[in-house]
């Protein structure tokens, strides 16, 4: 048993934080004796803090420390220390540390430092070794309650209950359950039982869930199944068809291989003919070139070499002469660029002399303007000497400053106006404020008395309305005295009523028979505890009838699911439990028939839907390989030829060539005979060619045309021809290439690409039938598995009848065992029968309670109709002497009322006193106010005219400076100089632009004169050109010829005859076998990219099997049943160890109040523990009740301070002997307060025999007291 040893305090209230206070506890009792504040109730409560480490109540904040004023301390450090043996006997050893610091404000603040629990061996105190078991506080306030074998609750409520809350037991409900609650630890159990409960539902619920999660993994499994079975027969096909592919491939390959030299071969000889026809064509083109050019040809005599050199020559005196024709443009157009700048620089100057012009007359004007005004005003203002003119400019300037001289004299007289005016009015402003004092002062007395009157006349009014009010009074009062009869009669009626009602009779005999119901009660209570002895076999009893009535349910529930199965399977009549095994397989042979035969048709089907899906998706590749070569070639035909076909523009090329070529032969050596004609025309009017004489409009019309001959005989039009004549002939070649690439799309649009979209378009018409039969299929199996499904679900009900038909027969079994073995102990009745015998008899207590009830409510009611007759009457007589108090009340307002009145007549005569001196002192102002105004009006005028003549004076000044400062401004800027100098500047820019105009003439006369040099040399060049020209064509022609003598033209014609026979069939056989190799490759693609798509479905079930056994484990129901039966086994041991504990304490708390209380008005006292809620939600609410003569009370709210203490003492030693049996230990604080001598003495009895009891049945014992007194 646990006990205290040695408890150390430093710190702690009062005691001193310098040292440790110890003190040691001797067995059995230890008793501390002192005056107060001392420190006894603190030992206690530095036991509760280092066993539960909760701090005294009403300590927050620091309070528990000792205080660090006291200390002179701005921290104080505090510490407990207590030695104790453990319930198992050990040694143990807790330590608690505290800390309180001061605040720099008022306060404090205090931490709650590291903390120690310790073992400590027999030696400790000689240096023995001590093991630290927590340093933690949460972990110490778990570990010590066990460690002194009782719970925190019974440690803070019973072993160590402070002394303000000694009088727990009869405190309020709420209080109270919660307390009792925790000392039986019911709410741990409780929340207990009521998460047992919500387990086994939420496993109801997860087992409904996890039903459906098993059929979905069912179905799962199945359709891993079937996809690992066609897995491997995809595989097994894909070998087959690669193996059939890299036959197909190779001889692809090398027919593709063979062809391509073939094609090879030919294409050379194509090229050949190609270019033969070109030569022929070349040589054509030349032989007409060479007759055109010997047409107007004059034969020059020398090699070709001496003809280059005299060109050369003659080129280079032309080309000098070009060169002195450009030096003469840039002059001439370097003095053009000079001429514009001049022209522009002459512009300006004329602008500006323009305006230099305007402001000269400008300035003019402005000098006549100052002179007039000048005049004006000397003669308006009398300013002698200035009526000459012109003025000169030092006159001007003398004028001026008189004029500022006049201007100042004006202003100070006009400030020495303005200045008379403001003393004037500050000496009568001075004269009129102290009249207005002297009238203010009348006025203000005068106010005052007429705020006087108006006060008096308001509380008159006041004073008039209250009285008005208390006019009723006297006969207020004649009425409340006739009422206060009426009630006294009323109240000796009421009183005569009562005492015939005969309540206290009515309510003994509710009691009598409330005190046989209570004992009808008790012995069903000890029949229940009887009966609770055997509460396990009879628990079991009801566990297996209950039992056999639930599977019995289930058995039901289960054959009706199966019924309903069956009759949606076969639509025939329901089954029974013993048919229903044999129906099931007839069902499950039928189905697994039906599905091997479904499946064999699907497969076919789908094989059938995989070679289509197979053969169509390689027809299409090779249509668009064909579309796309078809694309690559158009668009090089359509890039190579825009906007027309290759036939057409090689014709187009070929009539363009000749047309450069014939045209080259016309135009060389054209340009001399054109200049030849044009010469001779213009020499005798005639046409050279023809011999006809020409008109004038002819002639104009003849040498317009010669001239354009000439130009288009030019050099450079030759020499652009023959370009263009080339490029042809280029584009010619290039178009002549093309003819191969344009043959190969007129094959693939006309045969190859038609033949594959007929194909594809067979084989997409017969695609949907395929399908719409594999889909036909596979619905069908998938609804004769879906049957095969239900069909094991209802496998799974045999075996769950079956089982529970076993588990029925076996509860039959143990419901006989367990009657057999309760008829053999003397009865069979359980104990929910004698609990519903108790509660009938608790119904008809309750019934009685009520009537009780009643009764006494009927008896407080009349009581209360008295109290309130009383009360009425009282409060009548208190209003009777208020009325009184009014009534005189009355009399003083009106007494008062007079006084005023007459106060009021007293006060008009003074006012009317005062205004007659009000009239006399205004006089004197108003005289003043006239003499003022009139002052003020004279100095007005002076100060008005003085202005006037002062405005008109600055006017003209202003006017006067405004002119000056123009003409000051023009003579400032030297305006007059600028005007003669940009004269001069005009006249200069003319010379230079009449200079510059002759100098470019001269250039354009020397352009014109080396043009025509240049000019008439054209047809010697032309000449020279011309020759050269026959020379190099008859060369061309030999070449050519000899190219086209050197190509073997038989063996190309044979080549070409060769190919058109053999390379057709080739290359329809290289097709047909790109065809089947394509079709065989698009095969293998659809079967791996099925057998991709299956294998990634596959990896979603992956574990599939596993997770399904898993589960069908997870499905059992025996842990929901045995949490039923734990459920109601623990609800059951708790109504039952509550019954018995209660009984237990009741028992003490009787035997112990007999012993103590010396009083005769109690019998005993007990604890009522309530039960409310249904089974399901069970709880209890506690009262303590005193008991006398069998007549239950509650104590609260009924006894006194004594008995109140001597109760709560008694409920301790209680609780502590029932539930602290493994602690020997109990404080009690201050136990004889409010107690008279002889429960004193009868108690300190009751604790010696308490303490002797317990002595005699354990080693050790701890009780200690602490008292003002022993």
């Amino acid at each position: 048993m646990a006990s205290l040893n040695k408890l150390a305090i430093r710190g702690i209230r009062s005691f001193d934080d310098k040292q440790i206070s110890v003190i040691e506890f001797f067995s059995p009792v230890t008793v501390i004796v002192g005056h107060n504040g001392s420190g006894k109730t603190t030992i206690i409560e530095c036991l509760k803090y280092a066993t539960t480490g909760d701090q005294p109540p009403n300590t927050r904040g620091g309070a528990f420390v000792h205080d660090p004023k006291m200390a002179n301390e701005k921290e104080v450090k505090a510490q407990v220390k207590l030695r104790f043996h453990a319930a198992n006997g050990t040694r143990m050893l807790a330590v608690r540390n505290l800390s309180v610091t001061v605040k720099k404000t008022s306060g404090f603040t205090m931490k709650t430092l590291e903390s120690i629990l310790a073992l400590a061996d027999g030696n400790a105190e000689k240096g023995g070794k001590r093991g630290v078991i927590s340093t933690k506080c949460a972990e110490m306030d778990t570990e010590i309650p066990q460690l002194l074998g009782v719970s925190k609750a019974v440690l803070e409520n019973v072993i160590f209950c402070h002394q303000e809350d000694s009088w727990w037991p009869l405190a309020e409900p709420s209080a109270l359950k919660k307390k009792f609650d925790d000392i039986f630890e019911a709410t741990r159990y409780t929340k207990a039982l009521d998460n047992i409960k919500s387990l086994r539902k939420d496993r109801i619920a997860d087992l409904k869930a996890e039903n459906e999660r098993l059929q979905s993994l069912a179905r799962e499994k199945a359709h891993a199944d079937k996809l690992r079975e066609r897995i491997s027969q995809l595989n097994a096909t894909i070998a087959e068809k690669q193996v059939e592919y890299e036959q197909t491939k190779k001889e692809y390959e090398v027919i593709v291989e063979a062809n391509q030299k073939f094609y090879d071969y030919a294409t050379k000889f194509r090229e050949l003919f190609v270019k033969y026809e070109a030569l022929d064509g070349k040589k054509a083109r030349l032989h007409a070139d060479l007759d055109e050019a010997k047409l107007n040809l004059q034969e020059i005599v020398g090699t070709d070499e001496e003809l280059e050199l005299r060109l050369r020559r003659f080129d280079e005196h032309i080309n000098a002469q070009k060169q002195r024709k450009r030096v003469e443009d840039t002059k001439k157009q370097d003095l053009e660029d000079e001429l514009t700048n001049v022209r522009k620089q002459h512009t300006e100057l004329t602008a500006q002399h323009g305006g230099l012009v305007a402001e000269a007359e400008a300035q003019d004007q402005r000098l006549a303007e100052r002179e007039q005004l000048i005049h004006e005003v000397a003669e308006k203002h009398g300013i002698k000497g200035f009526n000459v003119t012109p003025l000169e400019r030092e006159k001007v300037v003398d004028f001026l400053s008189k004029l500022n001289e006049m201007k100042n004299k004006h202003r100070t007289d006009l400030e020495k106006l303005q200045s008379d005016l403001r003393t004037k009015t500050e000496e009568y402003a001075h004269k009129q404020r102290m009249m207005d004092n002297e009238l203010s002062k009348h006025k203000l007395e005068k106010e005052n008395l007429r705020e006087q009157i108006i006060e008096r006349q308001k509380t008159i009014k006041k004073d008039e309305r209250k009285l008005e009010n208390l006019i009723t009074i006297p006969s207020q009062l004649k009425t409340l005295q006739d009422d206060m009869d009426e009630k006294r009669a009323r109240l000796t009626k009421h009183k005569t009523d009562m005492s015939t009602a005969q309540y206290d009779v009515k309510l003994t005999e509710v009691l009598s028979k409330v005190k046989v119901l209570e004992d009808r009660r008790e012995l069903l209570n000890n029949e229940l505890r009887t009966l609770g002895l055997q509460s396990d076999v009879r628990a079991k009893l009801n566990l297996a009838k209950e039992d056999i009535k639930t599977k019995g349910a289930e058995i039901l529930n289960t054959l009706e699911l199966a019924n309903v199965k069956i009759r949606k399977l076969t639509k025939e009549k329901d089954v029974t439990v013993d048919t229903l095994e044999p129906e099931v397989n007839r069902l499950t042979a039928g189905r697994e028939q039906r599905c091997e035969e479904l499946e064999r048709l699907a497969n076919t089907a789908n094989n059938n839907v995989s070679k289509a899906e197979a053969t169509i998706s390689n027809a299409k590749a090779q249509l668009k390989t064909k579309k796309d070569e078809l694309r690559v070639l158009e668009r090089r035909l359509k890039n190579e030829v825009e906007g027309e076909t290759l036939e057409a523009a090689i014709k187009e090329a070929v009539r363009e060539a000749g047309h450069r070529k014939q045209l080259d032969g016309n135009l060389s050596g054209g340009g001399a005979v054109y200049a030849n004609l044009l010469r001779v025309g213009r020499q005798q009017k005639m046409c050279a060619a023809c011999n006809r004489h020409l008109t004038d409009e002819e002639f104009k019309v003849f040498e317009k045309h010669m001239e354009e001959m000439k130009k288009k005989a030019s050099p450079e039009a030759i020499e652009d021809n023959k370009n263009e004549m080339q490029e042809w002939e280029s584009e010619l070649e290039r178009l002549q290439s093309l003819r191969p690439v344009d043959a190969t799309c007129h094959q693939l649009k006309t045969k190859d690409i038609p033949a594959l979209e007929k194909e594809i378009k067979e084989l997409e018409d017969s695609y949907p039938d395929l399908t719409r039969e594999a889909e036909e299929a596979v619905d069908d199996l998938d609804a004769v598995k879906r049957e095969l499904k239900e069909i094991g679900v209802l496998k799974e009900h045999i075996k769950t009848i079956a089982r529970l038909r076993g588990e029925v027969s076996r509860a039959k079994d143990d419901v006989a065992h367990y009657e057999t073995e309760l008829q053999a102990s003397g009865s069979v009745k359980t104990a929910d029968d004698v609990q519903r015998d108790l509660d009938d008899v608790t119904i008809e207590l309750r019934s009685l309670e009520r009537e009780k009830s009643q009764i006494t409510t009927e008896r407080e009611r009349q009581k209360e109709a008295l109290r309130l007759i009383e009360n009425s009457i009282h409060e009548m007589e208190m209003k009777e002497k208020d009325l009184i108090s009014e009534v005189k009340e009355k009399e003083k307002v009106e007494k008062s009322i007079a006084e005023m009145q007459q106060e009021i007549i007293t006060f008009t005569n003074r006012t009317k006193e005062f205004d007659v001196k009000i009239s006399e002192a205004r006089a004197p102002i108003d005289a003043l106010e006239e003499e003022r105004r009139k002052s003020q009006n004279d100095m007005n005028v002076k100060i008005s005219q003085a202005q006037h003549a002062a405005q008109e004076f600055n006017s003209s000044v202003d006017k006067l400076a405004l002119i000056n400062k123009g003409v000051e401004r023009y003579v400032k800027d030297r305006r007059a100089r600028q005007l003669t100098e940009c004269a001069q500047n005009i006249e200069h820019s003319d010379a230079e632009i009449k200079r510059l105009s002759e100098d470019i003439e001269a250039a354009r006369t020397s352009i014109a004169a080396i043009e025509k040099e240049i000019n008439a040399s054209g047809a010697s060049v032309a000449n020279y050109r011309d020759n050269i020209r026959v020379r190099k064509l008859a060369k061309d022609i030999i070449e050519t010829q000899a190219e086209m003598d050197a190509c073997n033209m038989d063996e190309a014609a044979k080549a070409k005859r060769n190919f058109e026979e053999k390379y057709p069939k080739a290359k329809e056989k290289e097709n047909k076998l790109q065809t089947n190799y394509s079709h065989i490759a698009g095969e293998v693609s659809s079967h791996q990219s099925q057998l991709k798509a299956l294998e990634a479905d596959l990896k979603e079930f992956e574990d599939i099997n596993k997770k399904y056994t898993e589960q069908l484990i997870r499905m059992s129901d025996m842990a929901n049943s045995d949490l039923e039966k734990y459920a109601k086994a623990l609800d059951n041991a708790i109504m039952k160890y509550h019954g018995l504990k209660m009984e237990e304490v009741n028992d003490t708390m009787k035997h112990l109040w007999n012993k103590t209380y010396q009083g005769t008005d109690i019998d005993g006292i007990k604890i009522r523990s309530d039960v409310e809620g249904g089974a399901s939600k069970r709880s209890y609410n506690y009262r303590v009740v005193m008991t006398k003569d069998q007549v239950e009370m509650d104590m609260r709210g009924r006894c006194s301070a004594g008995q109140k203490m001597l109760a709560s003492i008694i409920i301790r030693l209680a609780l502590s002997d029932s539930f602290g049996q493994n602690c020997g230990i109990l404080a009690l604080d201050e136990p004889t307060n409010a107690l008279d001598t002889e429960n004193i003495d009868a108690l300190a009895a009751s604790l010696v025999e308490c303490v002797s009891t317990r002595f005699m049945h354990v080693a050790t014992s701890d009780l200690f007291c602490d008292q003002h007194h022993q």
